[in-house]
């Protein structure tokens, strides 16, 4: 695999630097994310810089007939593949010591789609409902890494084949960037996920240093070639980029229109040419250079490294953790950079080093996906005594079956409510997504003390709302009707209504709740004649799942049944759910107030051993969903109706 005739862009400096303040915005979102909320847009000025250095290389090299695909493919593996082995080795090694079963066989398929590039299609095929939180996936930051491999693996393909029918360049690369905009446009409303890790909705990122590329060969009278122009746009650029990373943040959608900014900022950086006086006494001085030039290891290195200290410290590490995290990631990457990277890919006389790396990064892939199939390797000592805890639900019938998975389904089995006119006794009917649905275990276990028959209608991301309308659960404005079909049937004695209320906004987006359809949903169970409404509030939202959190502190002696480092996010919702509820004048009980105090939020119904509130970040078990419900029976809060058949006076 020799690689010495495909022709190189000429060496700028002032690029260098651009990659260093991109990756240091990032780093700074990822370890202070509270202060630099936009710096994740630091990715899309790699795309741009990407999508120029590498469409230079093709169009130079094809137009001149120098281009091989076995020399640039060479040179991406030498370039990519020694420091993620690299990484990914470390955080496998690291993964293993202090990483539970279930966490454990979640890295080693990320390990695998990392070695495949394709995590982001392996993270957006787990964003979801019950989906794990984003500090809780060491490798999560490869998604970025994915979207640029598929580029070099399709472009210079592509490219090859239309040069040899003569298309133009300029136009194959326009015509992409505008369809993949489109997309993205489109998609980022209907599908936020999608929008951000499917690459056809990111090309066009790229395919913005492609248009770059093609204009700096062909047309550069089109580039500014005057000192106060080129000063100007460089300038203008970069505060295109400081106004993205101010006006972005992880709570609006993104891509998008807002993309815009940093890419653009990033075209009239570059363009403006290595002599504008930013690019020249800023972006090329040594200290900026330099970090660019580890800039590849330091991305690589520095989200695994967090994310191991949320999973050590069992939640967000304290900002000096923080500090010394970054720094660790930065003398990390620079002996990644001086040790490894540039002895593999500037060592001209190691010719067989590609099919070396090619070598191990199948064997790597192949401890990952050992590592997925044998559920986390449960024999490792971090999995000694390892947590059980009751999420058995097949034990009570109505809560087993009366949980809608897929929610396009329109109708409930009849033990789910119709079943229970026929006791006569009264009823007490739970409405809500997969929170009712671990809610009503507690409720069921109550049914025969106090002698009420319970109906259940749950269905996964689908809230109690009337007119309840979003494209990523297309069946739960239909299940809400069929559910009001039925309260106007069974006439209920007491409706409880439970949900994620952080969620739902009654869009596409899952940000806030929509508290007008609540209010519709209220007046219509008031005109139902239904005198006893109860909200429940936010259930605790833990930042990683209890069970593992409660092991380590078990295992470790530790034996605490409260955990504070928990969602604040929840609690900020409960008490809008709250200040609702009294305004209109219905019963709200508060689980945050019931499982919680100023030390934290309980982790374990045991004092004893460990028997988990919660199966994951939120959701309760059985044994959580009684303690829940005792608690909220004896604070007086929750009143059941007892031991009256409803036909009696």
């Amino acid at each position: 695999m020799n690689d010495y005739h495909l022709a190189q862009p000429r060496y700028r400096s002032d690029i260098d630097g651009l990659r260093a303040i991109a990756v240091l915005s990032v780093v700074g979102f990822h370890a202070f994310p509270g202060k630099i909320l936009g710096g994740f847009v630091g990715v899309d000025v790699f795309f741009v810089i990407s999508g120029f250095l590498i469409s230079t290389i093709i169009f130079c090299n094809l137009e001149n007939d120098t281009f091989s695909y076995t020399e640039f493919y060479a040179r991406r593996i030498r370039r990519i593949f020694p420091a993620l082995l690299f990484v990914l080795s470390a955080s496998l090694t690291f993964g293993w010591h202090v990483l539970l079963a279930r966490e454990y066989q979640q890295l080693g398929k990320h390990i695998v789609a990392g070695a495949g590039f394709v995590s982001n299609f392996a993270l957006w095929n787990e964003s979801g409902y019950f989906d794990d939180a984003a500090e809780a996936k060491p490798l999560l930051h490869l998604w970025s890494l994915g979207i640029e491999e598929q580029f070099y693996i399709l472009w210079p393909l592509l490219l090859g084949l239309l040069w040899k029918r003569k298309f133009n360049f300029f136009a194959v690369t326009a015509f992409i960037a505008l369809v993949s905009f489109s997309v993205n446009i489109l998609s980022v409303e209907i599908n936020p996920v999608a929008a951000f890790y499917s690459p056809l909705s990111r090309f066009w990122e790229l395919m913005i240093g492609g248009i770059l590329a093609y204009v700096s060969l062909h047309k550069p009278h089109y580039l500014p070639n005057k000192p106060n122009w080129q000063n100007w746009q460089s300038l203008g650029g970069l505060a295109l980029f400081g106004s993205s990373v101010v006006l972005s943040n992880k709570y609006v959608a993104f891509p998008g229109w807002r993309a815009l900014l940093p890419t653009i900022g990033a075209f009239l950086i570059i363009s403006s040419g290595p002599k504008a006086w930013l690019n020249r006494n800023l972006l090329s001085s040594r200290a900026l250079v330099w970090v660019g030039l580890i800039s590849y290891p330091l991305y690589l290195w520095h989200w695994p490294l967090l994310s191991f200290a949320w999973t050590v410290e069992d939640g967000p590490p304290s900002r000096t953790i923080r500090i010394g995290v970054v720094i660790l990631a930065i003398i990390l990457a620079t002996l990644t950079y001086v040790a490894i990277e540039k002895p593999i890919r500037f060592n001209v006389q190691r010719r067989n080093v590609s099919y070396v790396l090619i070598a191990a990064m199948l064997i790597l892939a192949s401890v990952g996906t050992f590592t997925y199939i044998d559920n986390g390797m449960m024999f490792r000592l971090v999995n000694n005594n390892p947590a059980g805890f009751e999420g058995d639900v097949e034990t009570d019938e109505v809560v087993a079956k009366c949980f809608l998975v897929e929610p396009e389904a329109l109708t409930f089995p009849e033990i789910c409510g119709a079943s229970e006119v026929n006791s006569k006794l009264p009823l007490v009917l739970v409405w809500g997504d997969s929170f009712a649905h671990s809610v009503s275990l507690g409720l069921a276990d109550k049914r025969n003390v106090f002698g009420f028959a319970l109906a259940l209608y749950s269905a996964g991301g689908c809230p109690p709302l009337i007119n309840f309308v979003i494209e990523a659960r297309k069946g739960c404005q239909n299940i809400n009707q069929f559910v009001a079909g039925k309260i106007k049937e069974l006439k209920p004695d007491m409706v409880i209504l439970v949900a994620d209320w952080s969620l739902y906004n009654g869009s596409n987006t899952w940000n806030l709740l929509d508290y007008e359809k609540l209010r519709a949903t209220l007046v219509f169970l008031s005109e139902q004649e239904i005198k006893n409404i109860v909200i429940l509030g936010h259930l605790p939202t833990f930042l990683i799942d209890q069970p593992s959190v409660g092991n380590k502190k078990f295992i470790s002696e530790k034996v605490d049944r409260t955990f504070y480092r928990f969602d604040w996010n929840s609690v900020r919702v409960d008490e809008k759910i709250r200040s609702f509820a009294v305004e209109n004048k219905v019963k709200f009980i508060s689980p945050i107030e019931l499982l919680c105090n100023q030390s934290g939020c309980l982790i374990s119904t045991s004092k004893n051993s460990l028997v988990p509130v919660a199966w994951d970040r939120v959701h309760l078990t059985k044994s959580g969903s009684i303690y829940l419900v005792d608690a909220a029976i004896q604070a007086n809060e929750l009143v059941l109706p007892v031991h009256r058949k409803r036909d009696d006076p």
